[in-house]
């Protein structure tokens, strides 16, 4: 305790040059008399501070004292403040004291010209959160519990004892020792949930020197040769070095590379669109090829990504032309609550007691008023749905498809869903 204040009076006097005693007992809670046996302490270790008495006068350090005591340089002193502000925008609270401090002890000016910031666009407070309660668990060594979503999406929860954290490919990650998996892992903060610093310690642990790549592939990488177009060299030049670039005469680019082999690599690769071309391996060429075939069915056939697929509506009715054929978005049509069946036009509806029509049910599931089949389930009006897709040729795709879709759509609709 002794020592911090020490540091804060000598830090009060660089800034203020000149503090009376009573101030800096206030300012530090403690008496006057203390403050003064701190002061001779100062003058004891070699610190040129003196009193003076009278008005304006008080504890001062002799004029120059930081310029000519520090032993930095002017370009030292720049980077450790550089170091502090890229340590402070990472989340660390408690730097930014320190950075006002020494930025003080330095007599420097212009302290806010750089702005580091290590988040990505569109983050809030819980990824700072998150690095803030990750950097204490390392920092107390204490071991942390959380819920982890891996790049496959597969959700479980661990209890690790935190290392290091490792800022790689402009992503926070955890280097910790996994209690679950009794190995060491490394986790992505942003995929991190439900985090707890728990009681405890953990003992001495040395992490890996190298980051290992979190990618869960574990075969060798693929080895790509991709051809870019003009328009995609911005996203070249961020995501692979000039020496793997080769700028062709027509101006597209040709990219000599090597990833794991995984899911994440497809979705890389199709991100471009048609900005890039695989060239080799054949392969790779052949997994691309498919995928885009699962995109284009996405809005040829109408099928969404919840796994319903759009029923044909036209707007105008059967004898509107061909070229003037509308359907109808699938957030502005109605089906049936109990069957599905689409309710594009009045006769389609069912019918109250008094023969109005009811905008939930279909005219076969709901009559006069009460459900035609009181007593049916989810299954039974899944399996005709089935049955109505083997007869007309698999609208909705193989009966397995089709099954899988009405499972995940139908518990949504208003007669079976739980109340």
């Amino acid at each position: 305790m002794k020592n911090s204040r020490l540091f804060k009076i000598l830090y009060l006097l660089v800034e203020k040059r000149a503090v009376t005693a009573g101030e800096l007992a206030q300012r530090l809670e403690v008496s006057e008399r203390t403050i003064y046996r701190d002061i001779d302490a100062l003058s004891a270790a070699g610190i040129p501070v003196f009193t003076q008495k009278g008005q304006g006068g008080g504890i001062r350090l002799m004029e120059q004292f930081v310029l000519d005591k520090a032993l930095l340089s002017q370009a030292q002193q720049d980077e450790i403040l550089f170091a502090l502000q890229a340590v402070l925008a990472s989340g660390g609270a408690a730097e930014g004291e320190t950075l006002a401090q020494l930025t003080a002890l330095f007599r420097r000016e212009g302290g806010d010209w750089l702005e580091v910031d290590f988040t990505g666009w569109g983050s809030g407070t819980a990824e700072r959160e998150t690095f803030a309660l990750v950097k204490g668990g390392i920092l107390a060594r204490r071991p942390l519990t959380f819920t982890y979503y891996s790049s496959a999406g597969e959700k479980s929860r661990r209890t690790v004892e935190p290392a290091r954290l490792v800022f790689k490919g402009g992503c926070w990650y955890l280097s910790a020792y996994c209690r679950t998996r009794q190995d060491w892992r490394i986790f992505r903060l942003a995929r991190m949930e439900d985090l707890v610093l728990d009681e405890g310690s953990c003992p001495p642990r040395h992490p890996p020197e190298r980051l290992e790549s979190p990618s869960p592939g574990k075969g060798p990488g693929a080895d790509l040769l991709l051809r870019f177009q003009p328009s995609a060299a911005w996203r070249v030049q961020d995501y692979f070095h000039p020496k793997q670039v080769i700028r062709e005469p027509d101006g597209r680019l040709l990219a000599a590379c090597t990833f794991p082999e995984d899911q994440w690599l497809a979705s890389f690769l199709l991100s471009f669109g048609s900005q890039l071309e695989v060239l080799s391996p054949a392969r790779w060429r052949g997994i691309l090829a498919r995928e885009a075939k699962k995109l284009l069915a996405v809005y040829e056939t109408g099928q969404t990504v919840s796994g319903l697929k759009a029923y044909p509506c036209v707007i105008g009715g059967g004898n509107s032309p061909a070229g003037n054929k509308e359907v109808l978005p699938m957030e502005e049509r109605k089906f049936c609550q109990c069957c599905g069946m689409p309710l594009d036009k009045p006769e389609d509806m069912g019918t109250e007691t008094d023969g109005t029509p009811n905008g939930d049910y279909c005219r076969y599931c709901y009559q006069g008023g009460a459900f035609t089949a009181p007593d049916a389930t989810m299954d039974d009006m899944i399996a005709i749905n089935l049955k109505f897709n083997e007869e007309n040729g698999h609208p909705f795709g193989s009966q397995e498809e089709a099954e899988k879709m009405m499972r995940s759509w139908f518990p949504a609709l208003k007669r079976w869903r739980k109340p």
